[in-house]
């Protein structure tokens, strides 16, 4: 299984999924986790800068998070410190579950998610979920 984690500079959990640097991709076989390789964001609109642009979709008012759902379709989870519920029903939708925490280093992140110690995002586990 692979879980991605959103994070601004490799090491910590990034406080909002759209504008975060990379996502820091772990690989699992049990509750063993090693990192795998570091994605950097160049594909969701908040982190090109174009979020009041291109990005948004006709007559809606709002951006699509197609590129960034795209860019982790091979991981089972994601995780991190916000998003957006329409983030996380896309998420879902496409099979990536979405795991909030408030642990700021990601290695421990992904630890905790492999071993089914985060919250689900909007399921029970509460939602730090802002405005994007």
């Amino acid at each position: 299984m692979k879980i991605a984690v959103a994070s601004d500079d490799g090491n910590d959990v990034a406080l909002h999924t759209g504008r975060c640097r990379r996502f820091v991709i772990y690989e699992t076989t049990g509750s063993a986790v090693r990192r795998a390789e570091a994605r950097t964001n160049g594909f969701t609109a908040h982190a090109l800068g174009q979020c009041q642009s291109q990005e948004h979709e006709p007559g809606t008012g709002t951006h699509s998070h197609a590129a960034l759902i795209d860019a982790l379709e091979d991981c089972s989870a994601l995780v991190t410190r916000g998003l957006g519920p329409r983030l996380v029903a896309e998420l879902v939708s496409r099979g990536i579950e979405v795991y909030l925490c408030t642990e700021q280093v990601a290695d421990k992140a992904a630890l905790l998610c492999a071993t089914g110690q985060l919250p689900k995002a909007g399921h029970g586990g509460g939602c730090c979920c802002h405005h994007e």
